[in-house]
């Protein structure tokens, strides 16, 4: 059985969803671009102090999952960044997106 390459995924939005279907999709064989408006990934739940129902620590939950997709060889972590255009067909998309340039004040 040969392996053959299976080609590329693009996952919009990096929150904590977002993270488990790049992970999943990567550690599936796929490339994975990980597409993220703000400057870091983690969304909404990296910034909360606890989670419902057992009042876990959220970073402590959610830490682990940066760490791995920042890590994982197969995802392209793409920050500032937002899809402009989407065209083709099934199994041949081309996404154009917009990456916006990080600002250091001097």
């Amino acid at each position: 059985m040969s392996k053959e390459k299976i080609g590329a995924v693009m996952v919009v939005g990096g929150g904590v969803a977002g993270m488990q279907a790049a992970l999943d999709a990567a550690n599936s064989g796929y490339y994975v671009y990980l597409i993220e408006r703000s400057t870091s990934i983690g969304g909404i739940m990296s910034q909360l102090d606890k989670t419902f129902p057992t009042n876990d620590c959220s970073m402590c939950i959610i830490s682990p999952k940066l760490v791995e997709v920042g890590r994982h060889i197969n995802i392209e972590l793409l920050t500032l960044s937002e899809v402009k255009d989407i065209s083709g067909e099934e199994g041949n998309f081309e996404v154009q997106v917009t990456q916006y340039p990080r600002y250091v004040d001097m």
